[in-house]
């Protein structure tokens, strides 16, 4: 009688170890190109997203400047401010980490102390537009435009009115408790009010200052915030997570060969003429009175070519940055409040630029 034996045969240790290795590094292998594909997916949202919102926005400011107009009379039809405060607007919403001061001017290489050693930066007394910063609120842009009426509500009477442009950190609503959000505002000012208010821009004397006036009258042109909460406006958001608003404006520089190049007009960064130091402001006037001593005509012209900047944050971005000012992300050890505001907002947007031949028509 014969006798079967059966044999088990089982894993040994050294085999497990080797499966459980090569698990684990393909796992570790499908996790990598996962975070990639989402990652690559988060980024070309957020670009398409900003690039979107930037589009409408430029779209909007070229159609008004394409739409500008002028009178050599003495007025100042047009103006721009860099604002190195919150208090133009007077409806600012303050942050308990407000967005710094100092680090969100950089216009000549003598406001960024540890910027690159740039030798075209040095010869222009310029930082490049792309990387230029202007002010805590950006630039406060007005002038005059016969572009076609925003309001629904309002006749369109094809008359010049005062328009301007500029950012404010305010909610989304007209509620106490909306969460506050950088936001780019477009005032209009109706043809009637800005007859009324004898077109002039100046910011001293002008009509067109902040008033305690009710909607659509010249003294709303710097109070870019619904009159009530539920009261109709002309001042409305453009789009929301808009950080940096700035311009460039030229004059076109005729030569013999027919070819003609940009002079700068704003800012004025020409340390000849007294320029390169804040604070920036642009006055197109004929009105000796509004000029500095000094100064060239030239800077007071008409422009006749505009760069127009725009940084604008991504949805995530944008409420990385609430929350940190709302005291709900600390700051990194070896970093300021100031450093860390704009490392947060420089990784989570895009700059956008767009460059504007003006063919102002006179009236």
């Amino acid at each position: 009688m014969s006798v079967h034996r059966s044999s088990k045969s089982g894993f040994t240790v050294l085999e497990l170890l080797v499966a459980v290795s090569v698990t684990a590094l393909l796992a570790g292998m499908l996790l990598n190109i996962t975070s990639q594909v989402v990652r690559t997916q988060t980024q070309a949202s957020g670009d398409l997203e900003t690039n979107q919102v930037a589009q409408f926005i430029l779209d909007r400011i070229q159609e008004d400047l394409h739409c500008a107009v002028y009178r050599n009379d003495g007025n100042v039809w047009m103006a721009a401010t860099v604002l190195e405060d919150s208090t133009t607007s007077g409806s600012w919403k303050e942050a308990k980490v407000p967005k710094p001061t100092n680090e969100s001017l950089r216009i000549t290489p003598n406001d960024w102390s540890d910027g690159p050693n740039d030798p075209i930066s040095d010869a222009n007394n310029q930082i490049s537009l792309i990387n230029s910063r202007f002010g805590m609120a950006g630039t406060f842009f007005r002038f005059f435009t016969i572009a076609p009426e925003l309001d629904p509500d309002s006749t369109n009477t094809g008359g010049a009115r005062a328009i301007s442009y500029q950012i404010v950190r305010h909610g989304l609503t007209a509620s106490s408790t909306s969460r506050p959000r950088y936001q780019i505002f477009r005032s209009d000012v109706s043809a009637v009010q800005t007859f009324n208010a004898g077109y002039n821009l100046h910011p001293n004397s002008g009509s067109y200052i902040q008033t305690s006036n009710g909607v659509r009258t010249p003294g709303n042109i710097k109070n870019p915030i619904m009159d009530g909460a539920d009261g109709a406006s002309t001042d409305f958001s453009l789009a929301s997570n808009i950080i940096d608003f700035g311009i460039r404006a030229y004059l076109i520089e005729k030569n013999s060969f027919g070819t003609g190049n940009l002079k700068q007009i704003f800012p004025d960064v020409n340390a000849s003429s007294g320029g390169g130091t804040p604070p920036y402001e642009y006055l197109a006037t004929s009105n000796p009175n509004y000029r500095d001593s000094g100064k060239p005509n030239r800077l007071y012209s008409f422009p006749e070519v505009i760069d127009v900047m725009l940084r604008v944050m991504t949805i995530e971005g944008a409420s990385a940055i609430s929350a940190y000012e709302e005291g709900l992300i600390p700051t990194p050890k070896g970093m300021s409040p100031q450093e860390y505001w704009w490392e947060l907002a420089e990784k989570n947007s895009e700059v956008y630029i767009r460059r504007i031949r003006i063919f102002p028509t006179g009236i």
